[in-house]
C-alpha cells in the first residue's frame, strides 16, 4: 500500500495536481503498471537478459532451454521455450528457477 501511495504522490507532483483530483489518467500517462504486472514484467526482463548473456552467470545457470524432441510438435519447434522444473513443495514455486521459465513460456 505504501508503494502505491508513493506512486500516486509522484504522479501528482509531476503533473502538479491537487489531492482531490483523480490519478487514474495520470498513472496511465506515466505508464505505471500495477504491482503484480510489474513483478511479471521484471521477471520476464530478467529471463531475457539470462538468455542473451546480459545477466550474471549464477542466474543464467538456473535456466535451461527446452530440448527438441523427435516428435515434431509445433510447440517443440520453438527454440525460445524453457524447461519448467516441477517443484516438490508449494513454497518452491516462487523461486526464479521455477517461476522464470513458467512466466517466459506463457508469453504470446
Amino acid at each position: 500500500k505504501q508503494w502505491y501511495q508513493r506512486r500516486v504522490r509522484a504522479a501528482r507532483f509531476i503533473f502538479g495536481q491537487r489531492k482531490w483530483q483523480g490519478t487514474t489518467t495520470l498513472r496511465k500517462a506515466l505508464h505505471f503498471l500495477p504491482v503484480s504486472e510489474r513483478i511479471t514484467f521484471k521477471s520476464c526482463v530478467l529471463v531475457y537478459k539470462c538468455l542473451n548473456g546480459m545477466a550474471p552467470e549464477y542466474l543464467s545457470s538456473l535456466l535451461e532451454r527446452r530440448k527438441k524432441k523427435p516428435m515434431r510438435l509445433r510447440a517443440d519447434l520453438d527454440d525460445l521455450l524453457l524447461e519448467t522444473p516441477h517443484p516438490k513443495y508449494k513454497s518452491t514455486e516462487r523461486a526464479f528457477s521455477v517461476s522464470g521459465p513458467k512466466l517466459w513460456n506463457s508469453l504470446p
